[in-house]
């Protein structure tokens, strides 16, 4: 019996599968419990770009037009969705445990037929490394599901189900992915190249893949196209390209998953030594993993399977420096704003070591025994611990759930009780918060979350590179304002209405306030009435 899409034959296939997920799924429940073992708790994770409001406001629109607004679109729909029935903090912890769970899942899955063993080691291998690391202490657990889908996508496009069944699995398979932009651009050319690589691709399947990939993109990319594209900041090339976050180069960094643009995200494990030698190891246990795929494919398989280990981090080591202005000229082209985050982009070969090294075990297993297969898993086991051995300290420190002050539903409360829809900006003037009250990571404001207004924020980021400071991202407020100077003037071309005032947090204040009214005054913070001072 054949399978039309390559590979075992459909009976073996789904035994070997079934017996995979027996493994993978417990394996990967434990390792997701012990690495997010202190975050529990009550109240929302405040943790840079993963930000949630107790009570989160319906969207004003279902066609964002913004660049802010659009980077977590649809996700923020469906979180106000749920939010009736699934308090918003809850569901911040299931986007981050279920991003790691169905990773190790998935991925131990594509190596079922390989043997227990080598499903544990890459279950392991998918949730335990540097990559998954830095994207959760960045803030990025909702994109992490992108990395997590990746396999599900290339199981369901693979199936060897008819084509009609094959797509409904793959829309269920990329569904968590396209809640962001990213996920489901990095779904959609996952799914083609899948369809692609079948024995039976024809124009009809592989054009009838790309059409739902693109069906599932439509919420950020119809919005985004009637917006104008949204092109992305020249400087965003170099804010966000890789960075050498272990001391032994960018290539390598980012060959073991490392690299991250933000110094914040960086575990102080990358500056090990024992550490790194354990992600290198890593990386020739994989490319024994990618010989052992050629022995048993042919050598064509092998080489794919090299190039997708290490092929990702070459080109973006590459346009993080030589052609780093080659980049930075094509950030005019809408749309490139999802692949400026080059740390991101690792999804697909951090995946690949992965499996590869369950690959290296199988075949370990296969020609020396089960023993052997085993002792290897477990030195897999113990290298990706080695790699990362801060993890569960690193998010556990980051992710402390809090709760808001009194003062939030009091400012909240009073903005909606203003007629109409006011425009309302928020002070300082900067993109991140660091009140004592939220926990020890900065933060996004989340007012644009909790307000139906037309909320004013600073979408600058300051980026460090190099010993220069790289300001990425639109602001629509004054220059002037991040010092304080808000005048009348500017506040009246703006429309703006209402201030609020972040307390006992980095950045300045209004200096002056003439004519404005005090609405709500607290120890976190304040508002104001400016409409008459306009």
């Amino acid at each position: 019996m054949t399978n039309p899409g390559g590979g075992p034959a459909p009976g073996r296939r789904t035994g070997a599968r079934r017996r995979g997920l027996l493994v993978a799924l417990p394996v990967s429940l434990l390792v997701t419990a012990w690495v997010l073992r202190g975050i529990p708790g009550p109240g929302q994770y405040l943790v840079r770009d993963f930000v949630a409001v107790p009570d989160p406001a319906r969207p004003v629109s279902v066609l964002p037009s913004n660049a802010e607004t659009l980077r977590a679109w649809p996700l923020d729909a469906v979180v106000w969705l749920l939010s009736g029935l699934v308090p918003t903090g809850v569901q911040q912890a299931l986007i981050l445990a279920g991003a790691l769970v169905l990773a190790g899942t998935g991925a131990g899955l594509l190596v079922s037929r390989a043997g227990v063993s080598a499903v544990a080691a890459t279950s392991v291998l998918a949730v335990w490394n540097p990559y998954v690391t830095e994207r959760v202490l960045l803030g990025q657990p909702p994109t992490l599901l992108g990395y997590a889908m990746l396999p599900w996508v290339l199981l369901a496009v693979r199936s060897a189900r008819p084509l009609g069944p094959r797509l409904a699995l793959l829309v269920l398979a990329a569904a968590p992915a396209a809640l962001t932009p990213w996920g489901g651009a990095l779904a959609l050319a996952v799914a083609v190249v899948g369809a692609l690589s079948r024995d039976d691709r024809g124009v009809r399947q592989v054009a009838a893949t790309a059409a739902v990939g693109l069906a599932w993109c439509l919420p950020w990319a119809v919005p985004a196209v009637l917006a104008g594209g949204l092109p992305a900041d020249p400087d965003g090339a170099a804010a966000f390209a890789l960075a050498d976050d272990s001391g032994l180069g960018t290539w390598l960094s980012a060959l073991t998953g490392g690299g991250v643009w933000g110094s914040g995200a960086v575990p102080r494990s990358r500056e090990d030594p024992v550490a790194l030698g354990a992600g290198l190891v890593l990386v020739v246990v994989a490319t024994v993993g990618a010989a052992a795929l050629g022995r048993r494919w042919g050598w064509r398989a092998g080489l794919v399977a090299l190039g997708l280990l290490v092929g990702p981090s070459l080109v973006l080591t590459a346009l993080s420096g030589p052609l780093l202005g080659v980049l930075a000229a094509l950030q005019s082209v809408p749309g490139v704003a999802l692949v400026r985050d080059q740390h991101r982009v690792l999804a697909p070969a951090v995946l690949a070591l992965a499996v590869l090294a369950g690959v290296a075990t199988g075949a370990v297993r296969t020609v020396a025994g089960r023993a052997a297969g085993a002792l290897v898993a477990a030195l897999v086991l113990a290298l990706a611990v080695a790699a990362v051995p801060d993890l569960p300290r690193s998010v556990g420190a980051a992710y402390r759930p809090v709760t808001y002050p009194a003062g939030w539903e009091a400012v909240v409360s009073a903005v909606d009780r203003v007629p109409g829809r006011p425009v309302v900006a928020s002070f300082p003037w900067q993109p991140l918060r660091r009140p004592g009250w939220g926990g020890p990571a900065p933060f996004l404001d989340p007012l644009p979350r909790a307000l139906s207004a037309e909320v004013l924020v600073d979408g600058a980021l300051v980026v460090e590179r190099d010993g220069r400071s790289l300001v990425v991202g639109p602001t629509p407020g004054e220059p002037t304002w991040r010092r304080g100077v808000v005048t009348t003037e500017s506040l009246r071309e703006r429309g703006v209405d209402l201030v609020v005032e972040w307390l006992d947090t980095p950045g300045a204040l209004p200096a002056e306030r003439p004519g404005w009214v005090q609405v709500v005054s607290t120890p976190e913070l304040r508002l104001w009435d400016v409409r008459a001072a306009r």
